[in-house]
Formats: C-alpha cells, sequence, structure tokens
C-alpha cells in the first residue's frame, strides 16, 4: 500500500457513532462532514486563499441552512432544550464567520489551526447536542417525530409517529 492510498488524518470519515437515528439529519451531517474534510485537504494541500475561503463558505451556507432546518424540527417535536440548541448553532456560526473573517490576515500555518477548530465545532456538537434530541426522541417512543421523520434509536427498533 502506497502512502497516497493511506486515508488522511485531516480527512473526517462518517461513522454510525455519529448518527441521530434521524435519516435526513444523518444525511445533512454527512454533507457537512463532507466539507469540513475538503476544507481541511484544502489547507494541506496548500491550495490558494480563495479556494480555503471557497471551502468555508460552503461551510458556512451548509451550516445554515443545517441549522435552520434542524431548528424547525426540534420546535415541531417539542424538544424542551430546542433554544438552547439555537442559541449553540447561533455559537457554532459566530465561530465560523469569525474564522472565515480572520482567514485573510493569517499565515498558512495559522489556517491548519482554523481547520481543526471547524471540524471539532462539528464533531462536538454532533456527539454532544445532537445525542440530546436523539435520546430525547427516542425516550417517546417515537411519538414526538414527525410523519416525515423516524428515528432509529439504540436498541436497532425504528421509531415513527403513528
Amino acid at each position: 500500500m502506497s502512502y497516497q492510498d493511506e486515508p488522511s488524518p485531516w480527512r473526517l470519515e462518517w461513522s454510525d457513532a455519529m448518527s441521530v437515528g434521524i435519516p435526513e439529519i444523518d444525511a445533512e451531517h454527512q454533507h457537512f462532514i463532507q466539507l469540513v474534510s475538503e476544507l481541511n485537504e484544502s489547507i494541506i494541500a496548500r491550495m490558494e486563499l480563495e479556494e480555503i475561503k471557497r471551502c468555508m463558505q460552503a461551510i458556512l451556507a451548509d451550516a445554515a441552512a443545517h441549522f435552520a432546518h434542524e431548528e424547525v424540527l426540534l420546535k415541531a417535536w417539542g424538544y424542551p432544550l430546542a433554544r438552547e440548541h439555537a442559541k449553540n448553532h447561533a455559537r457554532i456560526t459566530l465561530a465560523l464567520r469569525e474564522i472565515m473573517a480572520g482567514l485573510h490576515g493569517m499565515a498558512e500555518y495559522e489556517w491548519i489551526d482554523a481547520g481543526l477548530k471547524v471540524k471539532q465545532a462539528l464533531i462536538e456538537h454532533i456527539l454532544n447536542e445532537d445525542m440530546k434530541y436523539r435520546d430525547y426522541c427516542c425516550a417517546s417512543g417515537g411519538e414526538r417525530i414527525t410523519d416525515e421523520c423516524s428515528v432509529k434509536c439504540a436498541d436497532g427498533e425504528p421509531r415513527q409517529s403513528s
């Protein structure tokens, strides 16, 4: 196996541990992970600043759409931590915007730190905050889930509202 065939430590890979059990949200998370991986691969490949900015802009746009969608679902489900979750989204969005704004003045080696911050924010949010609503939906027996969405709980059983 050549060096080029080895997986990059900068690339995020989806795993079942990241799944909230809600297919439409998992698909959005997978896309977000792909965008963050592209950002980090662009940084490591020492792409031009404009390419790094393009990647960051794609992440910002994707985050905005995903966060808005997730917040609508959480509100519809009556999730008791929906307001707190939305505040977390706002904090992440602000952090992403600050990183984007600071890219121009950063030295190339600082881009690595910026890319790692983006990656960390995503993973921490999914594994900590998003798992809270997954657990809430599972505890409700799926009664909080809309007809358009189902959740697969830790017991492997899909739940969907009736």
